[in-house]
């Protein structure tokens, strides 16, 4: 009898120790997809030359700090955009906007990559990459369009 529990105890272990290290990584997996899902609000636009100098080229002020992104549990997301009317008032601009749709994946780590559905039919082919340098802050980085220019990215701010 005590030969049996011996093994009995051991593959009792082992199989604990499997289960917890799948749960943690299932956990570490959910807390990273939690770092995009919320409503995030622009604060600066830069680029970065080709030798890493990065130059802030837009902040937002007025309507455009109104702006939002938001990031869905199920993986899509949102973005709403504002303009000044007549009156000086703030109001949605549901006509500029271009973007018909998104969806957002996990790629690894904290990065993540969003595809953007335009209202003309189009896609971007790009798709923008997402990272955090803390869990408040958001980068939206694209490929730079012109040769001085390596990347850029908008940053944003979590608004909840």
């Amino acid at each position: 009898m005590r030969k049996l529990i011996y093994p009995v105890c051991v593959l009792f272990c082992l199989l604990s120790i499997s289960c917890s290290s799948d749960e943690e990584k299932d956990m570490t997996e959910n807390t990273e997809s939690e770092l995009i899902i919320g409503i995030w609000k622009p604060t600066k636009f830069v680029d970065v030359d080709q030798e890493g100098t990065s130059n802030t080229v837009e902040t937002y002020e007025g309507c455009a700090e109104s702006n939002r992104w938001t990031f869905n549990e199920n993986g899509g997301f949102d973005k709403e955009e504002f303009r000044e009317n007549g009156n000086g008032n703030c109001e949605q601009d549901l006509e500029s906007s271009n973007i018909e749709s998104g969806t957002w994946e996990k790629i690894e780590g904290k990065n993540f990559k969003i595809f953007i559905t335009y209202k003309d039919g189009g896609t971007d082919t790009d798709r923008p990459e997402i990272t955090f340098p803390d869990k408040n802050t958001m980068r939206l980085s694209y490929e730079g369009d012109v040769p001085e220019i390596d990347y850029f990215y908008g940053e944003y701010t979590r608004v909840e």
